[in-house]
């Protein structure tokens, strides 16, 4: 076997492994329509977290909005964190302020109780969540 069938052989194998990964990975277009999608996601989340807040709701009520607002918080984040990263900072924070109002909120309160510190924080969140779909030029 001549020396240069192995170095042919790792040369050909490292060429494959680069175009096999080369096709796994999204272009930036495809990255920011991801993430423009997660935020409309996102933000009807929040829309429906602050529906939520009716006088007639019950505290499970509220945190069971407030999960799909994580759930599409997160998949806005996973997707954002390359393409708006200062503005995912932002929009971590807002977010860990509403979770943290939510988990806050004993068992024994009334939602009319917690209510107006809910809004206001959804309001925070929705407004970082309106600055990524910005950076973002989400239509």
């Amino acid at each position: 076997m001549s020396r240069t069938t192995p170095i042919l052989a790792g040369a050909a194998a490292l060429g494959t492994a680069l175009v096999l990964l080369t096709g796994c990975s999204s272009s930036p277009q495809e990255d920011v329509s991801k993430a423009c999608t997660d935020a409309a996601a996102f933000g009807a989340a929040l829309t429906s977290f602050r529906e939520s807040l009716s006088p007639d709701a019950t505290i499970d009520e509220v945190k069971a909005a407030r999960d799909e607002v994580e759930k599409t918080h997160d998949a806005l984040v996973d997707s954002a964190e390359d393409v708006a990263q200062d503005r995912i900072k932002a929009l971590d924070d807002a977010w860990d302020g509403l979770d943290k109002a939510v988990k806050d909120i004993p068992d024994d309160a009334t939602l009319q109780q917690a209510a107006d510190s809910l809004k206001n924080e959804a309001a925070d969140v929705q407004s970082a969540r309106d600055d990524v779909a910005s950076e973002l030029n989400c239509k």
